[in-house]
């Protein structure tokens, strides 16, 4: 409420009310936990308690209404040319559609300010600070695409794929082949290898230029801010070149593979990194001035004019990063054995990720985020890459008999680096390790019993320097669980 005369209105009479923050305003806690929940407050004082009129003025609802639609028609042909070389030549539409209706008081068409109803401000962020309102949005995204594909054979040794896809976006659109070869070594040996291109449209939501926020927290500030998201509608398709080189090993009784993988993007849509933004901002001079657009200080967005600390939010977008490089190896080995009157499985499998290189990005002639090489670290700052250990590996052993089988299964993820921590006792983050096990029978033709203990050893996951306290996108924080499941299959 305004403090001084406004049409009138006289500050702290009739309906011109002072709010009260403090705990005396509340004759009973409304925190849930607290010690006096349901209980009178002793620091109670009649008088100044907030009137239900107020708190319903000051507590409102944005709404939006989202959602999403997609239709597929897709019609194939398939056959034979002569004995060894088959093809399938195809066609696929695809129409995928969404919409998005807020409610009166989130409709930033009706209440673009702070005050409802004004429409005078420069920021159009709504009544709230860090949840903005939503215009009303609508929009589809119409896909046609041609594919072909060859399956062939040279001789005994050789076997083959060729395949090409086509597709276009309205005024976008990319022709991308693929060819992929297995060549028979010395029995038991085989080679194999692919080399493709992709491509990758902006999607309707990459595309859209309505505001989105979150709050996210400032390391220059200290502090929480309201960081605005926003689409382009002038980014290009991302596109890669991948290819992969492997080894296949089959015996009788033993399996394994091994294959070098990689992966080379360029255009990546993603986030100009709000935290890119916040460090030149605070380094002041021309790193200021090459990021003070999308920063709104008490007296306007774009002026450039406040401390760090002071900055009301931030605006990001959605850009075409330069690229990612990435590549590893992956690994499985597996082998079912007799063993007395049932059958010993044993298996591993595992990705070992060698490389995942973000280019540098530039803002305005300014780095905003500096090339590095995010494998093996927790990437927080990084908007591009998740957490990254660079070993995931799974090992397997199963007893089965009869109708029952038990089988054991150890999840262990390597070690990596926190690098917001360098030199501290949180720079590195432990490597984990699960142990699921579960028992199986068959108790008929067509169902199954299973009991599971997920976290037999009730590990807990390894200590990040965060808030959570654990890498969610790695680790699980759940304790050791039991899991009962029945399968049922019905009868031919």
């Amino acid at each position: 409420m305004a403090l001084g005369p406004l049409n009138g209105a006289v500050a702290g009479q009739g309906n011109c009310r002072y709010y009260n923050p403090f705990s005396n305003a509340h004759r009973l806690s409304a925190q849930p936990g607290a010690l006096y929940r349901d209980q009178p407050n002793p620091d109670y004082m009649p008088g100044l308690e907030n009137s239900a009129e107020l708190i319903d003025w000051i507590n409102e609802e944005v709404n939006l209404d989202s959602s999403a639609d997609l239709f597929v028609a897709d019609a194939m042909l398939k056959g034979a040319v002569t004995e060894g070389l088959d093809y399938a030549i195809g066609y696929q539409f695809r129409r995928f559609g969404v919409s998005a209706t807020p409610n009166q008081p989130g409709d930033l068409s009706i209440n673009p300010c702070p005050v409802p109803g004004d429409r005078s401000c420069l920021e159009k962020a709504g009544a709230f600070t860090f949840t903005t309102g939503h215009y009303e949005y609508q929009d589809a995204q119409m896909v046609n695409r041609f594919f072909a594909e060859s399956r062939f054979a040279l001789g005994d040794r050789v076997e083959g794929q060729a395949a090409a896809n086509y597709e276009f976006h309205g005024s976008v659109s990319s022709f991308d082949p693929k060819l992929a070869v297995r060549v028979a070594l010395a029995d038991p040996l085989a080679l194999r290898a692919s080399l493709q291109t992709t491509f990758r449209t902006p999607s309707v939501d990459d595309l859209n230029e309505d505001r989105s926020t979150g709050l996210e927290y400032v390391s220059e500030a200290g502090i929480y801010k309201a960081v605005d998201a926003f689409g382009n509608s002038r980014l290009v398709p991302e596109r890669a070149l991948t290819y992969n080189v492997g080894l296949t090993l089959q015996l009788p009784r033993f399996r394994a593979t091994a294959d070098y993988w990689s992966y080379d993007f360029r255009d990546v849509i993603d986030q100009v990194p709000f935290g890119g933004v916040t460090r030149l901002y605070a380094a002041g001079g021309a790193s200021r001035a090459a990021v003070q657009e999308f920063v709104t200080c008490p007296d306007g967005p774009g002026t450039g004019t406040c401390h760090v600390s002071a900055v009301e939010r931030i605006r990001v977008t959605n850009v075409n990063w330069p690229g990612i490089r990435m590549s590893g190896i992956d690994l499985h080995a597996s082998t079912r054995l007799p063993v007395g009157g049932g059958i010993l499985s044993l298996g591993a499998d595992g990705t070992y990720t060698r490389e995942f290189f973000v280019k540098a990005l530039e803002l305005n002639g300014a780095e905003v985020f500096a090339a590095q090489d995010a494998a093996g670290q927790l990437n927080w700052g990084n908007p591009i890459a998740p957490p990254l250990p660079q070993w995931k590996l799974r090992f397997s052993a199963g007893y089965h008999w009869g109708d029952y089988s038990v089988v054991n299964y150890l999840n262990t993820v390597s070690g990596y680096t926190n690098e917001v921590f360098p030199d501290t006792e949180f720079e590195h983050i432990d490597r984990f390790v699960g142990w699921d096990l579960s028992l199986l029978r068959r108790t008929s033709s067509t169902t199954d019993v299973a009991l599971s203990v997920i976290n037999l050893l009730d590990a807990d996951p390894p200590l990040v320097n965060w808030e959570q306290s654990y890498d969610a996108f790695t680790h699980s924080p759940k304790g050791r669980r039991l899991k009962l499941s029945v399968t049922y299959r019905p009868g031919n």
